[in-house]
């Protein structure tokens, strides 16, 4: 989820915000073991193997039908796989609609895709498109990546599914300017032709299949955006727009363009973090809004429920965590934050991460409860699964409400399983947000959003 930096006695709570900037999502992490999965019927659409010769012809079908001559868009192909074709193509469902995030890399595609369209019966799913895991070496893609990400794609087509798709991490070879710390993959590519290439490729590739594409992540983040000046600008990513969304919008129209989703960090810390707010702000002045379509914003929940603004003087006794009371700011509150974004830009807002952490009733791997929250996430032991069940769904109403927003995606379905770290470790913060336990039993959020499709 988003970062967080403190506005108010910053040398009190500095320490504890670093460690969230650091070690929210974009950490480096395991993948876990196969997860765990409760009984439902699964169906998967996904490219199938050609026969063999070794297969009797009795074994294969009387008359195979002609192959079809591939209507891709050139600049989509892999060379040594087939040309993907979208079963279903469709543009992105008007209005408000809603859906969530799984690890789509790891576990059952079909399972966890039947999970969301079947069950939750949501409109949208949002999927990591990790650069660098999939053009590892320049010139040498990686294939078994790729056609996994065809089966994904195809499979959650045809069950109805709308993927909005976050490009990031590009590979280090893309790139001149070395990273601050050796586990980041800040963007941009600075080799500006490869990522207009990607890009492209991904745009044309998945046409029809994917309605929505976000263009790097959080790049008011150090962490997520380097270049050679060390300065975090808002001109420098409009720049990166200003090159590659033309050929996108020249590939399929009819996709959604969405602006990398400011982290809300509350703090201005040169060459490391820049206020949200202000980051948008020399967002506007450098022209960026003429290359998207939608603002990209992502909503870390806290402790604070989602209807309260700032500086309305709420608090919460109880609270251990005391951000949000005893240091006030916008970006402790989804709504002050999101309404702030809808002020500068006016323009539509597309909510690619929103969720609230809970160490309510959580495991580690080996069935022990959890032991706290992990550095940085300390916020997480105040909420129960209930308010997490709540909250969530309070969100969406209010995002229906304020009439501006264009689709929201909820943090997460499934990480508590698909990861390597237990949730009290460092790395591990993905796993409170999830909706369903270790033993893949379902939270208190997961029963709340099915049983409303009911």
């Amino acid at each position: 989820m988003s970062a967080k930096l403190f506005f108010a006695n910053r040398a009190l709570l500095f320490g504890l915000a670093l460690a969230v900037v650091l070690s929210a999502c974009g950490a480096e992490r395991t993948p876990a073991a196969q997860p765990t999965k409760p009984a439902v019927q699964v169906t998967i659409f996904a490219p199938q193997p050609t026969a063999t010769p070794e297969q009797t012809a009795a074994s294969l079908p009387a008359v195979q039908p002609t192959p079809q001559a591939s209507t891709m868009d050139p600049r989509g192909r892999v060379p040594g796989i087939p040309d993907f074709e979208c079963p279903n193509p469709r543009p992105a469902p008007k209005g408000f609609s809603f859906g969530i995030q799984s690890n789509w890399s790891v576990g059952d595609i079909g399972y966890w895709n039947s999970l969301m369209a079947e069950q939750l019966k949501l409109t949208w799913t949002r999927a990591k498109v990790n650069w660098y895991e999939f053009e590892p070496e320049r010139g040498k893609p990686n294939l078994m990546q790729f056609q996994l990400f065809d089966a994904f794609v195809a499979d959650a087509n045809k069950k109805g599914l709308h993927i909005v798709a976050t490009i990031t991490q590009p590979p280090q070879w893309t790139r001149v300017t070395p990273p601050k710390q050796p586990y980041h993959r800040p963007s941009p590519p600075e080799d500006i032709n490869e990522g207009i290439r990607f890009f492209s490729l991904i745009t044309a590739r998945y046409k029809g299949c994917i309605q929505a594409i976000e263009v790097l992540n959080e790049t008011n983040l150090d962490r997520e955006w380097t270049v050679a000046s060390g300065e975090l600008k808002a001109a420098d990513y409009v720049s990166f727009l200003r090159s590659v969304v033309p050929v996108m919008r020249q590939i399929d129209p009819s996709l959604i363009i969405i602006m990398a989703a400011p982290s809300p960090t509350g703090a201005n810390i040169p060459g490391a973090v820049q206020d949200d707010f202000l980051y948008l702000e020399d967002f506007v002045r450098a022209g960026g809004l003429d290359y998207v379509d939608c603002i990209g914003v992502h909503l870390n929940g806290y402790n604070m429920p989602p209807d309260k603004r700032w500086d309305e003087g709420y608090n919460d006794p109880t609270a251990r965590f005391r951000g949000p009371f005893d240091n006030p700011h916008h970006s402790w509150s989804l709504l002050s934050t999101i309404e702030g974004y809808r002020q500068r830009t006016n323009k539509p807002m597309c909510v690619t991460e929103f969720g609230w952490a809970s160490t309510e009733n959580l495991t580690r791997k080996d069935g022990t409860p959890v032991q706290g929250a992990p550095p940085g996430f300390d916020f997480a032991l105040d909420n129960t699964e209930a308010e997490q069940a709540e909250w969530i769904m309070r969100s969406l109403e209010i995002f229906r409400e304020l009439g501006y927003v264009r689709l929201a995606t909820i943090f997460n379905l499934d990480f508590i399983q698909k990861i390597g770290q237990n949730p009290d470790e460092p790395g591990g913060d993905p796993a409170l947000y999830s909706i369903i336990r270790q033993d893949g039993s379902p939270r208190p959020a997961f029963e709340r959003l099915r049983d409303r499709a009911r």
